[in-house]
């Protein structure tokens, strides 16, 4: 049931170099761009062709998070920041834009103001309890869902020339929403079951039993699948049957007005943080792909190295609670503190709980390096926001983070799971201020390449594609 809605305002080498051939060759030069486009942000006359296309409606789908809430929660991440902007320029480019997602708290509107814009619309739809839900109950509660999304379309009237969808169970959703109202049908897994339960380690669990059936039934009746880097379509290639033909590879976007160099001394200034430390920082969910057990024992590592890092050193962690008797509810965020405990890390490690996108960017500028440390991530959009704010990165050499991360250039890759060698790759960065500024410097110029305009100008040209009955990758 859905309350009155309010008014709207309210792989290999080649592959891989060949990939980010084609997403800078698309991007604009900053200094070729209209100064509607530069780092202040678009208006809708000052695109790049100069055009005003006719003004589709647009139905997103993120059923098990919403695209509002702040990355760093046990089920938010890149995934949220993802969606919301896509939603915002899509908006700006006149489209009228709603999102379908679960709601998860009786307190919050069912259609919120937002920031969005005139022509976007978060709609929150009641399905099961309101209140966060595990996998296996969100997934029981997708029919209800669907049910609740049709009911809302049915009491408005809408009609929707495309479908987009986000995550596995979003896509069961639009795939009954097609059945009853046909369009278009785009969708992004963001994450494969397959890859993640290759990537199992320490305190992970098996993704639910129905996730791998119902992901090839995407692939099987989807319009079109984006994926985010060419591992991603590769990973999609061999392990799922899917016709290659309609993958099309568009990486996630960055909002550049937003994540860009302030100055460490600002920044650290902005959070109330010392000077003189070397600020470790770990941007995540709760959640053992993550890595974030393999980052504290590198950390112990560099310890034994040089006990006076105990002393001008310590790691941030966003995400998970910051509060430590709701952080041992949590079976992950216990197992962490308990790991960190056995290390003898309490005093270096602080845990932030989830922060909003305007906190984010203080904390990647006063970082001296950014830790991804994941064990399977299909983009990396942490690293990416860290690389345009001016900080290095290191992370694991798995997925997307292989495309995003230059190795050598913008920060380290390693390979995951591996504490010795997270810990030989951050020395020098806790060492070299040189190093870091001239590798933070190098991060921005390659984030340029994924600015949320033209990325979503990508996403705009399948939809077209579509709308003119032209397949995907045609």
């Amino acid at each position: 049931m859905i309350g009155r809605p309010l008014a709207r305002g309210t792989c290999n080498g080649e592959d891989l170099r060949g990939f980010m051939d084609t997403v800078e060759s698309q991007t604009l030069h900053a200094s070729e761009r209209p100064a509607s486009l530069r780092r202040g942000g678009p208006d809708l006359a000052g695109w790049p062709d100069g055009h005003r296309r006719a003004p589709r409606r647009i139905a997103m789908l993120s059923y098990h998070t919403c695209p509002l809430a702040a990355p760093g929660g046990k089920e938010t991440g890149g995934m949220n920041v993802y969606v919301r902007e896509l939603m915002r320029q899509l908006g700006r480019r006149g489209h009228l834009v709603d999102c379908y997602t679960r709601s998860q708290s009786h307190l919050v509107p069912h259609i919120p103001d937002t920031d969005l814009g005139p022509n976007v619309r978060v709609i929150h739809v009641a399905a099961g309890r309101e209140a966060p839900l595990s996998k296996a109950e969100a997934w029981a509660a997708v029919d209800a869902f669907a049910a609740g999304v049709e009911a809302f379309v049915g009491a408005e009237a809408l009609r929707y020339d495309l479908y987009h969808s986000h995550y596995w169970m979003s896509g069961r959703v639009a795939e009954r929403l097609r059945a009853r109202a046909p369009a278009p049908w785009v969708h992004m897994f963001h994450t494969l079951g397959a890859m993640k339960d290759r990537s199992l380690g320490e305190g992970a669990g098996a993704e639910i039993g129905p996730r791998r059936g119902v992901e090839q039934e995407i692939f099987d009746q989807a319009d079109a699948i984006v994926a985010a880097t060419p591992v991603d379509r590769r990973h999609m290639l061999e392990s799922y049957r899917v016709d290659d033909a309609r993958i099309e590879t568009i990486p996630p976007g960055v909002d550049l007005s937003l994540f860009r160099p302030l100055g460490r001394a600002r920044a650290r200034a902005n959070l109330g943080l010392p000077a003189d430390h070397a600020l470790l920082l770990f941007v995540g969910r709760p959640d053992p792909v993550k890595g974030l057990d393999t980052l504290l024992r590198a950390m112990a590592l560099l310890v034994a190295r040089d006990p006076s890092l105990r002393e001008r050193s310590c790691l941030c962690v966003i995400g998970g609670d910051k509060d430590a008797e709701q952080r041992g509810r949590d079976a992950e965020m216990a197992r962490i503190d308990a790991l960190r405990a056995s290390l003898g890390l309490d005093d270096m490690v602080a845990f932030m709980g989830p922060q909003d996108q305007d906190a984010l960017v203080d904390y990647y500028n006063a970082a001296q390096v950014v830790v991804v440390p994941s064990r399977y991530e299909s983009f990396g959009m942490v690293a990416l926001e860290a690389m345009a704010s001016g900080a290095p990165v290191i992370a694991s050499d798995v997925g997307g983070l292989s495309t995003l991360v230059r190795d050598g250039r913008t920060g380290f890759l390693v390979p995951y799971g591996d504490p010795a060698a997270l810990a030989d790759a951050l020395w020098p960065l806790l060492e070299d201020d040189a190093l870091r500024d001239a590798m933070g410097a190098q991060g921005v110029a390659v984030a340029e390449a994924y600015g949320w305009p033209s990325i979503a100008g990508r996403v705009e040209r399948l939809y077209e594609r579509l709308w003119a009955g032209v397949p995907a990758g045609g």
